[in-house]
């Protein structure tokens, strides 16, 4: 599910809760060239069933991270990752603690935390496979992303 290229596009809301009631495990990603934020996302994804419902509560916290990593790893059919065990690979995010939005929550409410307030400008480490892709917000294999960004989408037009 992508919440927020269905609100986008006014597709209106996905079917997820029928989806997951009849058994199918929610998966969330991203295909917008508007917004790649897999928080807001998972915060979409529960918003929008609130508008939908008028009630809260739909997913946890918990449950909505599950979604956007463990459960959206097996929907693409990569096992082993997305989860913090033994084996597993070392993929891991972290998000600062201390921006307008993520400040002062209690350390127990990480999850709560990074669902409903934080945003993908609040991701300051980023490991794949163990490697360091992104640290203290800076992309270390990538010098210039907003120009290899730029780079790429010129291509596509060309």
């Amino acid at each position: 599910m992508c919440p927020t290229t269905e609100r986008d596009l006014a597709d209106g809301i996905g079917p997820a809760a029928a989806l997951q009631n009849e058994g199918s495990p929610l998966s969330l990603g991203s295909d917008s060239h508007a917004v790649i934020d897999l928080f807001e996302e998972g915060r979409a994804m529960e918003l929008n069933e609130r508008l939908r419902t008028r009630t809260r509560g739909h997913w946890t916290a918990a449950a909505l991270l599950r979604a956007a990593s463990a459960d959206g790893h097996a929907a693409l059919g990569w096992d082993g990752i997305g989860t913090i065990e033994a084996g597993a690979r070392a993929d891991l995010v972290t998000i600062a603690l201390d921006s307008v939005r993520t400040a002062g929550p209690l350390p127990r409410l990480g999850a709560e935390t990074a669902v409903f307030a934080a945003t993908a400008a609040d991701v300051r480490h980023t490991v794949v496979s163990g490697r360091h892709v992104v640290r203290d917000g800076e992309h270390t294999l990538v010098p210039d992303v907003p120009g290899a960004l730029a780079q790429a989408v010129e291509a596509l037009r060309a």
